[in-house]
Formats: structure tokens, sequence, C-alpha cells
């Protein structure tokens, strides 16, 4: 899936220059580490600090908040069905060890989304995708990944263009017998649809001559520069992961 100059431009517009030429290698890795190292922060206040310097890193890319909060709700959902029950659990009064252990979780994830938006963000599937292989990541995940992004966005398509087919016939929607039998029915026929393309996307692939592996590009040079950005999201973590143990785990 080349992308030409223009593309790009129009692509990453707002972004800023530094972010763009970090090495996808080393951002990756940072993007890694720094998940990791939220991930092992048992204080709010503590997570909450690298939230900030998520938020921090997020803006200064030039990665607006607004697409922060789209990434956000995407997890919301999931999120609040783990935290709701975790907090109203010990019922009335709300026990504040559960609070907080919920506010813990919620840093985490929306920590967790910052960095992985910065990773989508900063660079384009293509160059995602090649600093995978050149992870040495099995070509059989990446493969997996890319054919998922690709046809996710038409299963999508296809969804709408079943609610538009609905709303043309009147179709209210709601809870009844009747309704749930189109429900099912639609969801068996884009079932089916999707199987029949599948389908006829593998042997498209076979017939030029596809044989599990994709062709990626030629890995570019880390440079000193990839290596202090890197570095520094390293150090920040680790600080961060430090201070913690010495301060509130002795």
């Amino acid at each position: 899936m080349p992308y030409g100059q223009e593309d790009q431009l129009e692509e990453f517009e707002g972004i800023s220059q530094w972010a763009l030429v970090w090495e996808s290698r080393a951002k990756l890795i940072s993007a890694i580490i720094y998940i990791f190292g939220v991930i092992s922060l048992h204080t709010v206040s503590f997570a909450l600090i690298a939230y900030s310097f998520s938020i921090f890193a997020s803006l200064v890319m030039g990665i607006s908040f607004l697409t922060l909060l789209k990434r956000y709700l995407l997890i919301a959902p999931f999120v609040l069905l783990m935290t709701i029950p975790l907090v109203f659990g010990g019922g009335i009064p709300l026990d504040p060890d559960r609070i907080a252990f919920a506010l813990l979780i919620i840093l985490k994830a929306v920590t967790s989304m910052t960095v992985l938006t910065i990773i989508l963000e900063t660079q384009s599937v293509d160059q995602f995708m090649n600093s995978l292989a050149h992870l040495k990541v099995p070509s059989i995940m990446i493969t997996v990944l890319l054919l998922s992004y690709r046809y996710v966005f038409l299963f999508l398509d296809d969804i709408q263009k079943m609610q538009l087919a609905l709303k043309t016939r009147f179709f209210n929607g709601g809870i009844s017998i009747n309704n749930l039998k189109v429900y099912g029915q639609l969801t068996g026929a884009l079932l089916l649809k999707s199987l029949d393309r599948s389908e006829k996307v593998f042997q498209a692939m076979v017939s030029r001559g596809f044989n599990g592996n994709l062709c990626f590009g030629q890995a570019h040079e880390i440079t000193r520069s990839d290596l202090i950005k890197t570095g520094l999201s390293f150090f920040i973590i680790m600080l961060i992961v430090a201070v913690e143990i010495v301060f509130f785990r002795m």
C-alpha cells in the first residue's frame, strides 16, 4: 500500500516532524516499554504522573486532544464494565480502596491508549508493519493484522449499508420477537457475506502468487536522535517506577 508524498503530507498534517522521523522500530520499542512500565505501577498518584507525561508527549507531537478523546471512547465500554462492578461491589458506603483501584485501572487504560495513539498517528500502516517485520514478529501475525485492518472497514461499510436498507423499509428497531428475528437474519447474512468475501480474496491473492508471506521494505537506520528519544522515554518510565518502589513499597 504505497503512499505518495502528497498523501503522507495530508495524512500527517499537524504532526511534528521530529515525531514523524522517529524510526518506527525504536518508536515501537519505546511504546512497549512505557506501557509495561505503566502496567507495573501500583499507586494512583504515580499512574497519574505517567499519564501526564504521555499526554504531554502526544500534544507536543501535534496530536489533538480531540483525537485522544475519540480513542478513549473506544475503550470506555470495556473500562466501565471492569470498574463499575468493582466500585459498587462492596455496597454503600463506597470502599475508598475499591475506588482507588478502579481509578488505577482507568489511568492505566487511558495511558496505554494514549501511547498507542502516538504510535498510530505518527506513522503509516506500512511503516508500522515494517517495524514489526524487522523486529522479527512472525509473518503470519503481521499478515493477519494487515488483512484485519484492511477488511474491518469493508465490514463496517456492510453494516452501514444494512442499516440504510432497514431505514428505507421503515424498520424502527427496538427489542421484540419479530425484531430479534430480523437481527438474527441480518447477522447470518453478514456472516455468510464475510465468509464468501474472504474466500474470494484468498483465491485472488493465491492467483497473484501469494504464499502466506508479505514483502516488506528495507529497515531504516536507527540514528543517534532515535536512540535519544527512545532512551528518554525509557528513562522517564523507569524513573517513575523506581521512585514508586523506593517511597511507597518499602
